[in-house]
This record gives C-alpha cells, structure tokens and sequence, in this order.
C-alpha cells in the first residue's frame, strides 16, 4: 500500500510541475475517459474459469516527444479505475506505457501504438505486459480525443501464488486529452 500511495504521490507531482517544465521539446498530457473492458481468467487448480464485461473510468498522463515531423517517441501511464478506496484487491488495473511511439498522419490525425507492462491489483499481486495502438483527432494546439484498443495479459506465478491464475483484458477506450 505504501507503494502505491508513494507512485500516485510522484505521479499528481508530476502533474501538477507539467505546465512549468513544458516546452517546445517535450509535451505533458492529460487524459480522462471511459473504456469497455473484457477479462478473462484461466481458473487454476483451485479456482474456477471466468469472464466479464465491465466499463471502467480511464486516466492517463504522458509526456511525449517529436523526433521528426511524422514521428514522436514518449511514455506515459494509463488507470483503469474499479475502485479508488481499496487499492489492495480493487481490480485497479495500471499499465505503464514504456515505449509509445506517434505517427503524424496529417494536421488532425495521429496513429498510436505502445508496449509496456502492467499491474492488476487483486488478492494476490499481478504483473504482466502491455500491448496496444490508436488514433487521436486533434481538436486544437491543446485539446484531443484519442481512441484506444489495448490488451493486457497478467499472472501470480511472479509470486508463487496457489493457485496460480491468468488474467487477459481487452478493452477499448476513448480518452479526451490536453497536452500542456
């Protein structure tokens, strides 16, 4: 739980110091929507075969960089929100977007795409990789809204948990963004 508390911390830091340490280089978003969700679990020895449709609050922030006038490389970390009170076996699930990289369609258009790992915070931890891709229509300099699919596959056997369990998510998202 102190893990926890202290990333949230860094990360409402870094959002609150983003419009300071933005410049022409590097661009600091904001992003909060919706997703559709689809998990499945693998069961186990002990436990039943599972899965569910849901639709859960999105929260992400970024930063991202151009490397030329079509591509652009950055990172960011995107909240899939169950529950904000109990972050020990909420069904909060955390991907960190380790490499996202952007390509400049036109003036209004982007394609996404991104890989980086994940947590799912259930009874027993979960970690895992990341996988996904989208586009984004820029409204204007500041605001967008970007459409997402992504998937995410996790496991306990990081923890030699028993039974061991599986979990897969699917879920596509849209997301209304502002870069500082």
């Amino acid at each position: 739980m102190a893990m926890v508390s202290r990333a949230v911390m860094t990360l409402l830091a870094g959002v609150m110091v983003a419009p300071a340490l933005a410049n022409d280089a590097w661009h600091w978003n904001l992003g909060v929507g919706g997703s559709v969700v689809y998990q499945s679990n693998s069961g186990g020895s002990g436990s039943a075969e599972f899965s569910d449709t849901s639709f859960r609050p999105n929260l992400q922030v970024g930063v991202m960089r151009p490397i030329n006038e079509r591509w652009s490389l950055g990172t960011g970390v995107e909240l899939l929100v169950e529950d904000f009170t109990d972050w020990g076996n909420s069904g909060n699930l955390l991907m960190w977007r380790i490499g996202e990289f952007g390509y400049q369609l036109s003036d209004n258009w982007a394609l996404t795409f991104y890989g980086g790992a994940a947590r799912y915070y259930r009874e027993t931890s979960a970690y895992g990789y990341g996988l996904g891709a989208g586009a984004l229509y820029q409204l204007n300099a500041n605001w967008a809204f970007s459409f997402e699919i992504n998937y995410v596959g996790t496991d306990t056997s990081i923890n030699n948990a028993v039974p061991f369990k599986r979990d897969k998510f699917g879920w596509g998202s849209t997301v209304l963004r502002y870069k500082f």
